[in-house]
């Protein structure tokens, strides 16, 4: 039987799962590659028997994922989106998490905010602030 755990509040969902790449195209030629200057990354998303994978490769010296690369690691997040990241950072905070980076926009969500946070059981998780919806 499964469990749910809810870490980051109600209407939490999965969104997509990180992988490094040395080089998007060569990955996938002709993917639409976007670059984010705040987390010096070349950005592309590619559907993989279903999942939502984002590709991420260095965009500039000293780049995030370079560790990462260097050490052979791939898989480097799950994201999770949420419809408040001020909220979602407070109630993961209470399952073990803790925050590694302050909110930010992200060019390639269409600047919608990202947060980072990191719990020693389930490694690095990017929440992802849902689009506003109005109704």
């Amino acid at each position: 039987m499964n469990a749910n755990l809810d870490c980051f509040g109600p209407r939490a969902c999965f969104h997509h799962v990180g992988m490094a790449v040395r080089s998007i195209d060569e990955a996938v030629p002709g993917l639409t590659i976007v670059t984010d200057p705040i987390q010096r990354v070349s950005i592309g998303f590619v559907e993989f028997s279903g999942l939502t994978v984002e590709l991420i490769e260095p965009a500039s010296e000293n780049s995030p994922i370079d560790e990462s690369l260097q050490k052979g690691n791939k898989i480097l997040h799950i994201c999770i989106e949420v419809p408040s990241i001020a909220n979602a950072l407070d109630e993961c905070k209470q399952h073990g998490f803790r925050k590694i980076s302050e909110p930010v926009p992200a060019t390639v969500f269409e600047n919608r905010k990202i947060a980072w946070v990191f719990s020693p059981i389930f490694g690095l998780v990017e929440l992802l602030e849902a689009k506003e919806t109005t109704g």
